[in-house]
């Protein structure tokens, strides 16, 4: 089923797109908590390095992004139409798949599928709260707490965050990113779900 998962998502962001997003919010969270620790020209550099860090990482991974999305902004009911169209196809041919499996056995692991999904909604909802409904709010925040005193020249200020506000932030990020990895799981676990139930529905109206 893992094949479903990569074959339905055919829009999914490269490597070097999310290696760079990530890159992007460890120079926030590191670059803030370091810079708040170290004093001086040292606490001035790693500030600055972070933010270096932070904004070569948006810029690269908006600009494949932007990319990657393109066709379906040019070609937007095309483009969704032959992705459903693929889509379909990809899924009846794993419920297909599942088919020649017992009955009994999908039943208990749907049953297992759901559970799990149930408690990873339970222990996300616990850690991070709404955290995915935020979008990119948090890495907008760690460019404000960096920038909310900033002059043009005037490049010693990103070294005057605290260090709470710098322990906050990189808290932030920090739950930021185990949240999306969180729910990528549970889409995962979700789509599992999917397939085990549409396969059980048609072997009953069969």
């Amino acid at each position: 089923m893992s094949r479903y998962i990569k074959g339905t998502d055919r829009n999914q962001a490269g490597p070097v797109e999310r290696w760079s997003f990530a890159l992007a919010i460890f120079g926030a969270g590191v670059g803030m908590l370091l810079g708040s620790i170290l004093e001086g020209r040292a606490g001035l550099a790693l500030a600055i390095l972070g933010l270096a860090l932070e904004a070569g990482g948006i810029l690269v991974s908006l600009a494949l992004q932007i990319k990657r999305e393109w066709p379906s902004f040019r070609h937007p009911y095309a483009e969704h139409a032959a992705d459903m169209e693929h889509e379909f196809h990809h899924y009846q041919d794993i419920v297909r798949a599942l088919r020649a499996f017992p009955r009994e056995q999908r039943l208990q692991r749907e049953a297992f599928v759901r559970n799990r999904r149930a408690n990873m909604h339970e222990r996300l909802g616990l850690f991070t709260g709404g955290m995915e409904r935020l979008g990119v709010i948090p890495l907008i925040l760690a460019l404000y707490l960096q920038f909310k005193d900033w002059r043009w020249g005037d490049w010693t200020v990103l070294a005057d965050i605290t260090l709470i506000q710098g322990c906050l932030a990189f808290l932030l990020l920090f739950a930021y990113v185990m949240s999306w990895h969180i729910i990528r799981l549970r889409i995962r676990v979700q789509s599992y779900e999917q397939l085990l139930a549409e396969a059980n529905r048609q072997e009953a109206s069969t």
